[in-house]
């Protein structure tokens, strides 16, 4: 879903990784921009669907856990910039709680790796 919200947004979403203060070049902040909303499309129909399971849950968690210490870093260094995590409507700056929510959700994506690997015999 977050995905979608941010389809057609490229210039918000590379406004608000700009806002991040990460030093990204902006060559690479526009690749992101546009890249971001497909992957994470594609991501959750992979996750949906249960295809390569293992693999796309790996890639969730890897993803959810990046976005969350992105996060952290901007909220410590005391940037007042909006998360961007669910499109451009998503405008108030992030907080410790934006934190926990995005953290939040590598609960069930680290549970769909558990569990992958779990239900795959030795």
């Amino acid at each position: 879903m977050a995905g979608v919200l941010k389809l057609g947004h490229a210039s918000d979403l590379a406004a608000t990784i700009t806002g991040f203060g990460l030093g990204l070049p902006p060559p690479l902040v526009a690749v992101i921009a546009v890249a971001l909303p497909p992957f994470e499309i594609l991501l959750g129909l992979y996750l949906i669907g249960g295809w390569l399971l293992g693999v796309s849950a790996t890639i969730a968690s890897l993803v959810l856990a990046a976005f969350a210490v992105a996060l952290a870093s901007v909220v410590a260094r005391h940037i007042a910039t909006p998360c961007g995590c669910f499109g451009p409507a998503d405008a108030a700056p992030a907080t410790w709680w934006t934190v926990g929510r995005d953290a939040l959700f590598l609960i069930p994506a680290l549970y769909l790796l558990w569990w992958s690997r779990a239900r795959t015999p030795e």
